[in-house]
């Protein structure tokens, strides 16, 4: 063998593959589109590079030598593995350009964002989604860090810096307390009557603990806070169990063993929106996004 004779034979794969289908220097040339004195200068070259003969005379034509045989059929599994190659990145593309990353918090992945996937797939079920869900602080960390195309969470008026928001919609909060509370019977409550309540809660970063958070500053009284959970399943089974009181959106089902009461403080509200990077052009990205817009329009308050 000579200097670098993989180097030297990967240009020539094709041709090499040709001589040994029809083992003839010029119809192999036909076949690649190249003229019959390339493909001889070519095979004259390769035989120095690789240090063996690969056509011998054969009357008036040409064949193969051992050499070559040998060869060919390595020379075509490079050529079907490169090809393997090239379709799985050209399909790698496609699935990208169909992928939509969806981030949201918690509280959205019941009823939200299976409505949203189930709609737009009934429309195109090419369009994959890839999930994260948390806190409303990684929520927008995964989106700032590109690594989700859509953040749904609360509290996006005003819009975050260097974001752009679209609005979806409101959800009231109340007051959750157990079945036989003081206040289950109450026709409202103000957040500065809950100073002495123990307040099952969610932990800072979560969107709905900054909602709570705003709501007793702006009532001029400290929460007395008894727990911090990560999702709303937790809170209410707190609540349920007698554990303490939280605020916590309105639901047209309420969780068992808790009664909802109206909280009486103007407010007593979040917003609810889609949150992206400006420069967003994904077609499968922005149609998702009016995916989300029809959904949360044609039905109001979607939670």
């Amino acid at each position: 063998m000579r200097d670098d004779p993989v180097a030297a034979l990967l240009p020539h794969l094709r041709m090499l593959v040709a001589l040994g289908e029809v083992e003839h220097v010029t119809i192999a040339a036909a076949m690649l589109g190249v003229p019959q004195p390339t493909v001889s200068r070519t095979v004259r070259r390769l035989e120095r590079q690789i240090g063996a003969p690969l056509l011998e005379p054969d009357g008036r034509g040409v064949r193969l030598t051992a050499a070559a045989r040998t060869l060919v059929p390595y020379a075509q599994r490079a050529l079907d593995v490169l090809t393997d190659g090239l379709a799985a990145v050209e399909t790698e593309g496609r699935r990208a350009q169909t992928t939509v990353r969806l981030a949201f918090q918690t509280s959205l992945g019941e009823q939200l964002v299976p409505e949203l996937i189930r709609t737009v797939r009934d429309d195109d079920p090419s369009v994959r989604f890839v999930l994260s869900q948390g806190a409303r602080a990684s929520c927008l960390e995964s989106l700032r860090a590109r690594e989700a195309d859509i953040a749904l969470v609360s509290r996006l008026d005003p819009a975050p810096d260097g974001l752009r928001v679209v609005p979806l919609f409101e959800q009231r909060l109340v007051l959750l307390v157990p079945a036989g509370h003081a206040a289950a019977g109450a026709g409202a409550v103000s957040v500065a009557a809950l100073a002495d309540e123990p307040l099952v809660t969610l932990k800072v970063g979560y969107g709905l603990r900054g909602s709570v958070d705003e709501l007793f500053a702006d009532a001029g009284v400290s929460p007395s806070i008894a727990f911090e959970g990560e999702d709303l399943h937790t809170l209410t089974g707190l609540v349920a169990a007698g554990l303490g009181v939280a605020v916590a959106p309105q639901t047209t089902t309420t969780p068992a063993g808790c009664v909802q009461v109206p909280l009486s403080d103007a407010g007593a509200r979040r917003d609810i929106g889609a949150a992206m990077l400006p420069d967003v052009t994904s077609e499968v990205v922005l149609a998702v996004l009016g995916t989300l817009r029809s959904l949360t329009r044609a039905g109001g308050q979607a939670q």
